[in-house]
């Protein structure tokens, strides 16, 4: 999940969707502006059926919204191709790739979250290389594709971009006697202003950790701190010389900072009984002064405390790595072709036609999503608070490491080892144990993933 700069990320918002409203159009003929082979002839009487799977709305709400509007559009256009779009839940994700997979489901499209959750299945042929049907001209534009791409070929093309930035409430700073227009950029600055706000009884950071993905934020942002290099972490999870211990070790720091934020009572008591939904639902009550969160909570929750009361951060620097000043940006989840899909060309073009720069330009006027794409005018983010989210989320380089480990080890290890600290029924020493168990368990019990992750982690 480089950078990515979303994220990547996958800066996720993992909460269930409700719908289950399966939208269907047509579409495809010859996409505009598209250097691309068309695959139906204008003069065809029948049409060329795609079915997409698709996830978004959990990430940034009104993204089914402007897919329907798109395909729509794209119908009118090219009446010889339909589009049946399928909405996804968060919580059957990755399963329900896994297994149309296995039975070949009838599917040609899909979404999922970036990197390994896209690599993984693309190096077991279940995921074709976009790039081998839109040329370079098209994908020079797109951003973070290198949070995709294995021995030069982009397996999956973004959408929207997503950061993590730290968000205060300048009133409540204020009323802790601290300065309401300065947050935190380091660690000592982050606990004296726990500190101030604790003594004030006002909860300083609000987060929920029941579903575990407040634990694997902290991993994501904080485990990258302590980073030379990306290789070090993926190295760890490969098992490559002493990699694997010093992993351990540089987990067993993180737990300990931690369960030392929860021990302090930095955190809202009840954030092992809150999802990440729920706890992040304090910050916009003013029932906490600080949280973790995403470019589109921060624009949401603006509107609730005013925006003249919210302010922004990249979150503050704990560890000492080279990767510590890496920002925590990331496509968040990608779109590919099915490998068995038997309209990949016609797929390639309808994902590439996505991309025009004025659905791009919709894209972030219906939404506020900042598109994945170097022609959308950065001109068209007037709002204050947008253009900082944005000059955070495009300032550098950017990692989301939660996108860099395999799918089962994120939620076999990573989330409950968080949920142990949170909860306070666990050391970090056992936190690390349940990394140790989950790791040995998927090198023993899927041998082929695990030398597929090797292969990729090699020159990742």
């Amino acid at each position: 999940m480089n950078t990515k700069a979303s994220v990547t990320r996958r800066a996720r918002l993992r909460s269930r969707l409700g719908v289950k409203t399966i939208a269907s159009f047509c579409a495809v003929s010859i996409a505009a502006g598209l250097a691309v082979t068309p695959v139906v002839n204008a003069s065809a009487a029948s049409k060329t059926n795609i079915t997409y799977w698709f996830w978004g709305e959990s990430d940034i709400p009104g993204m089914d919204k402007w897919m329907t509007q798109r395909i729509a559009l794209y119908e009118k256009a090219n009446p010889n191709v339909a589009v049946t779009l399928v909405p996804q839940s968060s919580n059957t994700l990755i399963s329900n790739f896994q297994l149309a997979a296995t039975s070949h489901t009838t599917l040609d499209l899909n979404t999922q979250w970036a990197t390994l959750p896209t690599l993984l299945p693309a190096l077991a042929g279940d995921v074709t290389p976009i790039s081998q049907f839109v040329p370079k001209s098209e994908t020079s534009h797109w951003l973070n594709t290198n949070e995709n791409t294995y021995n030069g070929a982009i397996y999956a093309m973004p959408l929207y971009l997503i950061g993590v930035p730290l968000v205060w409430n300048k009133k409540l700073f204020a009323k802790a006697g601290l300065n309401p227009n300065v947050g935190p950029k380091t660690w000592t600055q982050f606990l004296a202003d726990c500190a101030a706000l604790k003594a004030h009884h006002i909860t300083a950071l609000g987060m929920g950790n029941q579903d575990g993905y407040f634990g694997a934020w902290m991993f994501a942002i904080y485990e990258k701190q302590q980073l030379d290099a990306l290789s070090q972490l993926t190295q760890g999870v490969a098992n490559v010389g002493s990699a694997r211990a010093k992993l351990y070790a540089s987990l067993t720091k993180l737990y300990t900072m931690l369960q030392g934020l929860i021990k302090s009572g930095y955190v809202n008591s009840n954030v092992e009984s809150l999802n990440l939904n729920q706890g992040w639902n304090l910050f916009p009550q003013s029932k906490a002064a600080m949280s973790f969160t995403t470019d589109g909570n921060a624009l949401s929750w603006a509107k609730t405390i005013g925006e003249s009361n919210m302010g922004v951060t990249a979150p503050p620097q704990w560890g000492t790595g080279s990767l510590a000043s890496a920002y925590d940006t990331t496509q968040s989840s990608d779109e590919f072709i099915a490998s068995w899909s038997a309209n990949k060309q016609a797929d390639a073009k309808f994902l590439a036609w996505l991309h025009q720069p004025a659905n791009m330009v919709a894209l972030n006027k219906e939404t506020g999503a900042f598109p994945a794409d170097n022609r959308f005018p950065i001109s068209d983010i007037t709002d204050p608070l947008a253009k900082s989210l944005d000059k955070l989320d495009t300032a550098g380089t950017s990692y989301w490491l939660e996108n860099d480990i395999p799918p089962q080890i994120d939620s076999n290890a990573d989330i409950p080892a968080g949920q142990l600290i949170t909860s306070g029924s666990g050391t970090p020493a056992q936190a690390v144990a349940i990394w140790q168990q989950q790791l040995q368990k998927w090198q023993e019990q899927q041998p082929t993933q695990f030398t597929q992750f090797k292969k990729w982690a090699a020159g990742a």
